[in-house]
């Protein structure tokens, strides 16, 4: 069995984003057969009457650590979560005494963003239900306490009937739900493939290095090439005249190994060639240690690109941090015999350095540090965001010239923005001009 056991609830502060408008907390007595799914759980829900529009806290400078030591000296005191849903406060949970507690938070931190709940449930129950989970589910991917729902998530990969099953058999009725992937989304288990359509596998062995690819065009490239990656065994044959030899440097991790490549496939639109590797299991929980496995196959010329062309691991682009991925064929290689040159063949030198990141709405800003972030002129420059799960708010409405001629056609502008906490705020430059904006818990109207 392989469990991962990743604990979402610890003794410290939880940053989670609870909604608001929940649905009751789940009931203790579900029929035997009744599976709840983690993803139709509705999240704790925080009484209205205790909430209001500010404060807004845009980034992480909720004063945890005394909100933290204050309900932790209290009764009942079962675990903390910071809501992203409702302005970045702070919710704590009590499975006693709630209303009490929230008097005194009041009394104590007027002017803090904070919240009491009333829980049901307490850490202790969470804790021992998720050590059974682990005793009794053989099926297990992943098991964590989800405190903004109040239950044990149970990961148990694909949601066939008979996980599901063995789930309601354990646990029916009591505080947990599941959650996985389809199963229709698994790849058709079975062997290696040995050949394709202008393939065949010349070696599959776990060594070499991830996140790499090469290719050979010669005899002495192949035994080199075989020798660099520390493949055992004789070299299999090849025609050179007809086929070269490309080496895909596939990746998996220790806790996830069954994968396998299914084709490799030769994209002219693209001129690109790369394997289609595929992970039997499926989606899942996976340490994230990278572990090599060497799929070197001999490929048919006449499949090939043109050239110039692209050797890749998948059709998409390659991890930041691995710009070996990406090997660089600059040679036309479908005429018989031909060959390559040292600097006809390499890495790819504009992945050396990743492209900047654009932020837009959504994303999340540090404090502090100056950030990209893509704008869109057509309803003015008003409001900006949502950034940081919070909305900002302008007293500028109409688009100043120099960010007018910034724009482009789209009339999508590039600012740089800038945070500060303390007060909050959100300074957003264009071309030399500068808008500021505050955070607001108004909605934008819209515009046509």
């Amino acid at each position: 069995m392989r469990t991962t056991v990743a604990v979402l609830a610890t003794l410290g502060i939880l940053a989670a984003a609870c909604g608001r408008g929940a649905a009751p907390m789940p009931e203790a007595a579900a029929p035997a057969d009744d599976v709840r799914r983690c993803e139709d759980l509705a999240q704790i829900e925080l009484p209205s009457e205790h909430l209001s529009d500010e404060p807004i806290y845009v980034g992480n400078e909720q004063p945890i650590a005394e909100l933290s030591e204050w309900a932790a000296s209290k009764p009942g005191f079962e675990q903390a979560w910071i809501d992203r849903d409702h302005l970045g406060w702070v919710v704590l949970a009590f499975s006693q005494d709630a209303d009490a507690r929230q008097t005194e938070l009041r009394e104590r931190f007027p002017d803090v963003g904070a919240v009491v709940v009333a829980v049901d449930w307490t850490m202790a129950e969470l804790r021992a239900l998720q050590e059974r989970v682990i005793d009794e589910i053989d099926s297990v991917s992943s098991v964590g306490a989800d405190v903004t729902k109040g239950v044990v998530s149970i990961n148990v990969g694909p949601l066939t009937e008979e996980r599901l099953d063995e789930v309601a058999e354990h646990f029916g009725g009591e505080r947990v739900c599941v959650e996985g992937f389809d199963p229709a989304t698994l790849p058709a288990q079975g062997p290696q493939p040995q050949t394709g359509e202008g393939w065949r596998l010349l070696a599959d062995q776990t060594v070499g290095e991830p996140y790499r690819t090469w290719i050979a065009a010669d005899p002495d490239g192949y035994a080199r090439l075989w020798s660099d990656i520390g493949l055992a065994g004789e070299l299999p044959a090849v025609d050179f005249d007809t086929e070269v030899v490309i080496w895909f440097g596939a990746v998996y991790s220790g806790s996830c190994p069954e994968i396998r490549m299914d084709d490799v496939v030769v994209d002219h639109d693209r001129d690109l060639v790369h394997a289609e590797i595929v992970h039997l299991e499926g989606p899942g929980v996976c340490t994230s240690d990278a572990n090599p496995r060497a799929y070197v196959v001999a490929v048919e010329r006449s499949v090939l690109p043109a050239g110039p062309f692209a050797i890749q691991l998948h059709s998409q682009e390659p991890p930041y941090g691995a710009p070996e991925e990406r090997t660089l064929v600059e040679a036309d290689l479908t005429r018989p015999g031909a060959t390559l040159s040292s600097d006809q063949v390499g890495p790819d030198p504009g992945l050396a350095e990743p492209p900047p990141r654009v932020l837009g709405p959504g994303d999340r800003v540090e404090p502090g540090f100056p950030a990209d972030y893509r704008f869109y002129l057509h309803c003015g420059p008003e409001w900006l965001g949502p950034l940081n799960d919070v909305m900002w708010r302008s007293d500028v409405t109409a688009t100043p010239p120099a960010w007018r001629d910034a724009s482009d056609e789209n009339q999508e502008l590039i600012v740089e923005v800038f945070l500060e906490t303390e007060p909050a705020r959100l300074t957003a430059t264009a071309n030399g001009h500068q808008i500021v904006y505050d955070p607001t818990a108004d909605e934008p109207p819209g515009c046509d």
